[in-house]
């Protein structure tokens, strides 16, 4: 009788034991899924953050569907604007000018000095408008076709080393440089000014410049005033996915706000 009684003793004990290890397996794993559930969504609400362009809230939120593409236009054509500020100012007193050294200001006056290039080269016809921050070089050799015509291409090239002395170069711009630059700026527009006087009923227009394939046209946004205020030069912007909105469209759009 003790015997059977200790087999069935055992025997309903069994499954008492064999059962725990499952128990502690299936918290081990809720808690792990709670992890992980923890873990992505606070890395998703990170890169989230990390990816917008400004402030966490999006920009336009709330206005009309047009009006917020325009902001995103503006905003996106930031990246394009480029300005050549002028270097020496005219009102300057005298005790800044002590502080600058000569070969400082040799190279603001020499840099100066191009916006009168510019000038004189723009007076010849509107499509030889220099835009802020392109390549002189390559401007000036297109210019060959039209108000540079007869002028020696080394003296492009000898214009453009010494321009490009005075912007980048750690070699002393003195007065021999100063010379030297000026010398070739005066004959460079001396050319232009020759030309502008026997210049043809249709000039030449500018070399055309190979067309990269592109997924959309490109679009003239706005006029930009570059040189002075009766030289305006267009802008256009390339490979932008905005949308051009026209300041009457937006005025009698009737989106629904978003």
């Amino acid at each position: 009788m003790s015997d059977e009684g200790y087999e069935v003793t055992v025997s309903m004990s069994e499954p008492v034991i064999v059962g725990l290890p499952v128990v502690v397996i299936v918290a081990v794993g809720v808690q792990t899924l709670i992890m992980l559930f923890i873990f992505a969504k606070r890395q998703i609400t990170r890169f989230t953050l990390r990816n917008r362009r400004g402030p966490h809230v999006s920009v336009g939120q709330g206005c009309m569907k047009s009006l917020r593409r325009e902001i995103d236009r503006r905003l996106e054509y930031a990246a394009y604007i480029h300005h050549e500020p002028q270097l020496m100012n005219k009102g300057q007193k005298n005790g800044d000018e002590m502080k600058r050294s000569t070969d400082d200001m040799n190279r603001s006056n020499a840099l100066d000095r191009l916006k009168e290039l510019d000038k004189v080269v723009a007076g010849y016809d509107n499509d030889f408008i220099r835009a802020a921050g392109s390549n002189l070089r390559s401007f000036l050799i297109d210019c060959l076709a039209g108000p540079l015509v007869g002028l020696e291409p080394i003296d492009i090239h000898r214009f453009c080393d010494m321009h490009e002395h005075a912007r980048h170069s750690y070699k002393r711009f003195g007065e021999r440089e100063v010379e030297m630059f000026n010398t070739l700026l005066v004959k460079i527009m001396n050319v232009v000014a020759e030309n502008t006087k026997k210049k043809p009923v249709s000039p030449k227009k500018l070399t055309p410049l190979p067309k990269k394939a592109i997924n959309r046209p490109q679009r003239r946004l706005f006029m930009q005033e570059s040189i002075d205020s009766s030289l305006i030069t267009p802008l256009i912007q390339r490979k932008s996915s905005s949308v051009l909105i026209s300041a009457d469209a937006l005025a009698n759009a009737t989106s629904t706000p978003v």
